[in-house]
């Protein structure tokens, strides 16, 4: 079938949205035409019914990020928590006061940090000081993973032109990234800091594959330890008062980073400790794991 120019005027046939754009189908009675049609309703209704369905906290999602790459994420539902740290837990700083916050729309994030193998498998290159395909990528910016004004669309760019499937994949802000992390708990971690998390006293001075330490409540791995992880957050003051899906100031001295890495001390994993660090800054301490909200926004 010759290729038809767009949209033509008093076209009889199907349009369609199978995912981005639009496209004007020629009628007929085509095998070939009905599939496409079939798939696209069924892509659109797949979509529609698990941004409405109830999940659970911790249900898995997978997807396939390249041939044999996977990216599994968790579901984090909607609720409220106590963001921040009382005066009295040993440790607490300053900029981390405590204050209610609402996290109005469930999420996923990753259950891993993110790869060096997902890293590649993407960016066709390895910055990372430690190498090995299940280990965490790291020396990676947050313009690496973000993009910038420039030509460069950052991973994100491209994992979201790569699965064009309802989802916008992007860095989790501080509020969900401390939400998830703590999982309904309220203490300094969110378990026994040893079980789960990779630091300077059990590290061997390097990191680890991802996953193998115990997840948290909901499913998520290496929250307190391994690298920090960048957060879409310019660093700034929290506000006073209770706050709803908070996604910090609009502009800081450095981008937000949480966690716990392999290279510093234990009082730094808390579920409530925050670091900051420039834009275009890179560590073999410091990765990222990546979030999503059904419907893309």
């Amino acid at each position: 079938m010759p290729p038809q120019p767009p949209n033509p005027p008093n076209e009889a046939g199907s349009l369609v949205q199978p995912g981005s754009g639009l496209a004007r189908l020629p009628g007929g009675d085509s095998p070939a035409l009905a599939e496409i049609i079939a798939r696209s309703l069924l892509h659109i209704q797949t979509s529609k019914a698990l941004a409405l369905r109830q999940r659970s906290a911790g249900e898995e999602c997978e997807f396939e990020i390249a041939p044999g790459v996977k990216l599994v994420m968790c579901w984090i539902p909607p609720g409220e928590f106590l963001m921040g740290r009382p005066a009295d837990e040993v440790g607490r700083r300053d900029y981390e006061k405590q204050h209610r916050v609402r996290i109005t729309r469930g999420f996923w994030l990753a259950k891993t940090q993110t790869s060096q193998a997902q890293w590649e498998a993407l960016m066709g290159s390895n910055p990372s000081y430690f190498k090995g395909k299940d280990l965490p990528v790291e020396q990676v910016s947050w313009k690496d993973i973000c993009g910038d004004d420039s030509a460069n669309e950052g991973f994100l760019g491209k994992l979201n032109r790569h699965l064009p499937t309802g989802e916008k994949f992007h860095l989790p802000t501080e509020a969900q990234w401390e939400f998830a992390c703590r999982a309904g708990t309220t203490g300094t971690y969110a378990g026994n800091l040893d079980e789960m998390g990779w630091y300077d006293d059990n590290s061997d001075d390097r990191t680890h594959p991802v996953g193998k330490k115990k997840p948290n409540a909901w499913g998520l791995h290496d929250m307190h330890g391994n690298v920090c992880e960048w957060c879409a957050d310019w660093y700034g003051v929290y506000p006073e008062s209770a706050a709803t899906d908070p996604t910090g100031p609009n502009i800081g001295s450095g981008r937000a980073y949480r966690g716990g890495s392999w290279n510093i001390n234990g009082g730094y994993c808390r579920s409530a400790d925050r670091f900051r660090y420039a834009p275009n800054g890179r560590s073999s301490g410091v990765g990222f794991r990546v979030a999503a909200v059904p419907g893309g926004s």
